[in-house]
C-alpha cells in the first residue's frame, strides 16, 4: 500500500498535480530532513532541519530564492515555493548542523497566513517579513544551542540573508549566491517597478568587521550580475567572487566545496570557537 502510494505521488508529481510545496516536502523527506512549522512575529515559517548536533559550533541557515509572482499564481491559493529547491540540495551536502528557514507565505502557508500578492512582489523584503524571519532565526539559534550562525542565501534569499545578518549579532559568516544586494539597481536594470515597501541591503551600514562576507556572482548572470551590487559591496568593504561559467541558475550546487573551507577556517579562528564543527 505504501509503495503504491509513493508510486502514485511520483506519477502525480510528473503530471503536475502536486503543488510546489508538496514536491518540496517530498524532496526534503527523501533527503532525511525533518520539518515543522513555527510562528514568527507576523507569519508562520516552515523549518527543515538535519540531524547533526551543534556541540558549541555554528548553525548553518539556508534561505531559498524568490519565485516569480506569475509562477506563484498558477496554483490556487498561490504557492511561491521554489520549483528547483536549490538551497535544499546544497544543504544536503552540509555535514554541519543546518536548517532551511522557510520564507513567509511559502511552503503552503499562503492562505493560512492571509498573505497577499504584495508579499511576493514589492514587499517581499519588507520589515514585517524580515522581522518575522528574524524572530524565528533567534529562536532556532537558541533552540539548537549554537553560539554563532552562518547565513547562506540564494538570489532573493541572499537579500534576506544580508538583511538578517545586520540584526543578528550571532552571525559569524554571510554567504550570498547570485544575490540581489541593491533593490534600486536591480529594478532599474530590469525596467521593473520599484520594490516599494521592501528593505534594501544597499541602505545597510557596514556589517561587523569580524563577520566573514562571501558574495558570489555568475559572470553570465543576466538577472543579478555583480555590477548591480557595486555600491553595496563598496560600503561593506567586500569584494565580489565572480564565477566564470555560472549564470543565475547554473551551477550553484557545485560551489559548496569552495564555500565550506572558508567558513570552517573563520569559525576555527574565532575566539568563541570551541567543541566540534561539522566537516
Amino acid at each position: 500500500m505504501r509503495a503504491a502510494a509513493a508510486a502514485l505521488f511520483v506519477l502525480c508529481a510528473a503530471a503536475g498535480c502536486v503543488p510546489p510545496a508538496g514536491r518540496y516536502d517530498a524532496a526534503a523527506g527523501s533527503a532525511g530532513l525533518s520539518e515543522r512549522i513555527v510562528k514568527g512575529q507576523r507569519f508562520h515559517h516552515k523549518i527543515f532541519s538535519n540531524a547533526h548536533a551543534v556541540q558549541n559550533g555554528a548553525l548553518h541557515v539556508f534561505i531559498e530564492g524568490d519565485t516569480s509572482v506569475k509562477q506563484a499564481l498558477r496554483t490556487s491559493p498561490p504557492d511561491p515555493t521554489p520549483r528547483r529547491a536549490l538551497m535544499l540540495r546544497m544543504m544536503q551536502n552540509d555535514a554541519a548542523a543546518a536548517i532551511m528557514l522557510g520564507r513567509p507565505c511559502y511552503h503552503g502557508l499562503f492562505a493560512a497566513d492571509k498573505c497577499a500578492v504584495r508579499h511576493l512582489g514589492p514587499e517581499r523584503y519588507s520589515e514585517e517579513v524580515v522581522a518575522s524571519m528574524h524572530s524565528v532565526l533567534q529562536d532556532e539559534i537558541r533552540r539548537s544551542g549554537a553560539r554563532r550562525a552562518v547565513l547562506i542565501g540564494y538570489s532573493g534569499g541572499g537579500t534576506l540573508a544580508m538583511l538578517l545578518a545586520a540584526r543578528t549579532p550571532a552571525t559569524a559568516a554571510l554567504v550570498t549566491l547570485a544575490g540581489n544586494l541593491d533593490n534600486m539597481a536591480l529594478t532599474a536594470h530590469h525596467h521593473a517597478p520599484a520594490l516599494s515597501g521592501s528593505l534594501d541591503p544597499a541602505d545597510l551600514p557596514p556589517l561587523a568587521r569580524s563577520m566573514l562576507q562571501l558574495h558570489f556572482f555568475g559572470a553570465r548572470d543576466k538577472v543579478a550580475p555583480a555590477a548591480l551590487a557595486q555600491k553595496t559591496l563598496a560600503r561593506q568593504n567586500a569584494e565580489p567572487v565572480i564565477l566564470q561559467d555560472f549564470d543565475h541558475e547554473c551551477c550553484w550546487e557545485t560551489v559548496w566545496p569552495v564555500i565550506h573551507p572558508r567558513i570552517h577556517a573563520v569559525l576555527q579562528q574565532s575566539p568563541s570557537a570551541s567543541g566540534s564543527y561539522g566537516r
